[in-house]
């Protein structure tokens, strides 16, 4: 699956924000290098002073802030190439007065745990483009990516531009209106204003809560499917069309919204799932009703709206469901316990049940390809054969306990809706991809999901592994697509495949890969040791999968990509996640023997030339070697530091360096 993603050089593009001096310095960007510290940029032939001036760079502390005042009428520029690259890397910019640039204005945000990027307009401020009208690009552009931006319109701020492209978030309160010309950009999809992906739904939103969004005539079609796609909001509510108020004249389409019809009578809380795994997270939405709108999140509303006070949460048994300041729902042990929350001088009119079920996965299919012939390979947990059992396609062969793929056109077929309806998914195997000779790029040593309907089909919907990319470096990648492509929404766990200038294919290769996404986590295991890891993955993965028709080993679900040359021992699917032990144990056993079931299992210990020796049968369940300096109240056990092996003689062992210092140990999974 081409990964269609670009990437800019930092030292080329520094942000800029505006000044406001007495005699305002005017950019021109002269020498055509978007260098804020470049004084033949400025019209006055001098870069402005610090005190009066807001030089955005990649390491920009959260708190810097750049204020255009009312007093200010400021200019960049009147042409192609005018530009203003910024607020950018966590920075806000406020405007009173008025700011225009000639072509693009482009604030951007990359990392999405950090502080957004953010433009505030307020009471009698405009921002316009003065080169034909041009693009504001909120979160968009080439910055693959970058779309953790806000802008905040209040008042009867103005916004006036000819396209208008949204990566992040658009507010739009009180009087306020944005007018765009000539078109809202939001991508066909999930694709960037240049069509090369980057911002996706998920990170998409225009929120109308009072004020006015003007586009082009005949634009009624485009905020349906908007709203559809969950990115076009009133109020913040999502999916929802009763409270949006449409007209067309003719030369413009106006979007309003009722008001709200007077102050906050109650706020309510929104749970997505009332069950949760233990060591899982979501994040309940503080609702505000209103006369006129019921079920508004709070977050999305102005403080003019609902009143002050700040959304505060609370758990009825934090030991077993703890609640962070920000909202954040963990899941700790299993039981139950209630979620409320306040604001200001309300109390939530309901509390949300939360029931926490233990950490648990289990193996759900198995292909050892044991068979010496045939165009059928079985599934080997009980029960699954033949309804789960694989078909063989083109040049793929049995023989030898493995299935081997040509290269050309073989392929292994597993049945509709495999990994469908579970929230984490484990895949597991053991691989050989050869020699660089023999890598083809982006070919799939799975595929499980849909396509669409093209002439040319891409992948949407979907994981896959790709062992080799054609990036430049290579990579290997765990990919986790959502949307139609999936490329434009992908959430992936992306190995580099270069280290001292050499190029380390995977070669003979044992590859876990965890899809965890209500833990936050895509992450990729090769040889037993933890590869990569995406932390910042939100996307539901049975939501995303649906029913997963197509489903393929050594086949992709673009059709433009290459098939796979590789053989294949043994592959795995697991319903829930593997931890860091079982997938080290899983490693140390060797693709034909599975995990222990007792849980009766006793460690022994020797010490072999100042290290200890921990050994314990390879019957147990029990695979993860913790260990603690201290027992009691205060213990804190953590994963013993060595490498787990068998022995041989049907035992683990992990050999752990002797540091003169007591320690403890125990297993657990």
């Amino acid at each position: 699956m081409k990964l269609k993603k670009l990437h800019y050089a930092t030292s080329i593009v520094l942000a800029l924000c505006l000044i406001h001096t007495a005699s305002a310095q005017n950019w021109t960007d002269t020498d055509n290098n978007h260098l804020f510290d470049d004084p033949n940029n400025w019209d006055t032939a001098a870069v402005p002073g610090t005190n009066d001036s807001c030089f955005i760079g990649t390491t920009i502390p959260n708190s810097a802030v750049c204020t255009i005042l009312d007093t200010d009428v400021e200019t960049v520029g009147t042409a192609n190439g005018n530009n203003v690259f910024g607020p950018q890397w966590g920075a806000t910019m406020n405007i009173y007065g008025s700011l225009s640039f000639g072509f693009i204005m482009v604030p951007v945000q990359f990392d999405p745990t950090a502080q957004r990027s953010v433009i505030n307009m307020y009471n009698g401020s405009s921002l316009s483009s003065t080169w034909g009208g041009n693009t504001m690009l909120l979160g968009d552009a080439w910055f693959t990516g970058q779309p953790y931006v806000t802008m905040n319109m209040y008042g009867n701020a103005q916004c006036n531009v000819a396209y208008f492209a949204v990566g992040g978030h658009l507010n739009i309160f009180d009087n306020a209106t944005n007018i765009v010309t000539t078109g809202v950009f939001v991508g066909a999809s999930n694709t960037g204003f240049w069509g090369q992906g980057g911002p996706s739904d998920a990170t998409r939103q225009m929120n109308v809560a009072g004020g006015t969004f003007i586009m082009p005539t005949g634009s009624e079609n485009n905020i349906t499917n908007w709203i559809e796609r969950g990115i076009f909001v009133v109020y913040g509510k999502q999916y929802d069309t009763n409270e949006i108020i449409i007209t067309d004249d003719g030369t413009n389409t106006y979007v309003k919204v009722p008001a709200l019809g007077g102050a906050m009578q109650s706020i309510s809380l929104s749970s997505a799932r009332s069950t949760m795994m233990v060591g899982t997270f979501q994040n309940p939405v503080a609702l505000g009703n209103f006369p006129n709108i019921q079920g508004a999140p709070l977050t999305a509303l102005d403080a003019a709206q609902t009143g002050p006070g700040t959304i505060a949460y609370q758990s009825s048994d934090p030991t077993v469901v703890s609640v962070s300041a920000n909202g954040n729902v963990t899941a700790v042990k299993p039981g139950s316990a209630t979620v409320s929350a306040t604001f200001g001088s309300f109390t939530s009119i309901n509390s949300v049940l939360i029931t926490v079920t233990p950490f648990t996965n289990s193996l759900i299919h198995r292909y050892s390809f044991s068979e010496s012939s045939g165009s059928t390979t079985a599934d080997s947990v009980p029960g699954n054969s033949p309804a789960w059992d694989g078909m063989l396609n083109g040049g793929a062969t049995l023989g030898g306990g493995q299935v081997t793929l040509d290269g050309s056109s073989g392929y292994v077929q597993l049945p509709a809706g495999i990994v469908s309806g579970m929230d984490a998914v484990t895949i597991e195997a053991w691989a050989n991809f050869g020699s660089a000779a023999s890598a083809a790029a982006y070919a799939a040593l799975f595929a499980f999901g849909d396509q669409d309907d093209a002439a040319l089909p891409l992948g949407e919907n979907y994981i896959a592994f790709q062992p080799f990319t054609g990036a430049v470096p290579p990579t290997a990648n765990a990919l986790f697509g959502a949307g139609d492509p999936g490329y434009a929404d992908e959430e992936d766990a992306t190995l580099p495949l270069v280290a001292g200038g050499v190029t380390n294919y995977l070669g003979n290769v044992h590859v876990v890969i965890v899809y965890h996404p209500y833990a936050g986590y895509v992450s990729l295991y090769t040889n037993g040791v933890l590869a990569a890891i995406n932390n910042n993955v939100g996307n539901p993965l049975a939501a995303t999968l649906a029913a997963d028709p197509l489903n393929y080993l050594g086949l992709s679900l673009y059709a433009s990509d290459p098939f796979l040359s590789a053989s294949i021992d043994e592959f795995r699917i697991y319903s829930g996640p593997l931890t860091a032990g079982q997938i080290a144990a899983d490693y140390a056993l060797g693709p034909n023997q599975l995990i222990g079931t007792s849980m009766n299992v006793t460690l022994s210990a020797s010490l072999a030339g100042g290290n200890l020796v921990i050994k314990w049968p390879t019957t147990s369940a029990l695979v993860n070697l913790m260990s603690t300096p201290t027992l009691g109240a205060g213990a804190v056990w953590s994963q013993a530091n060595g490498t787990l092996t068998t022995d041989g003689s049907g035992n683990y062992q992990m050999t752990i360096p002797v540091n003169g210092s007591a320690q403890f140990f125990r297993l657990q999974q």
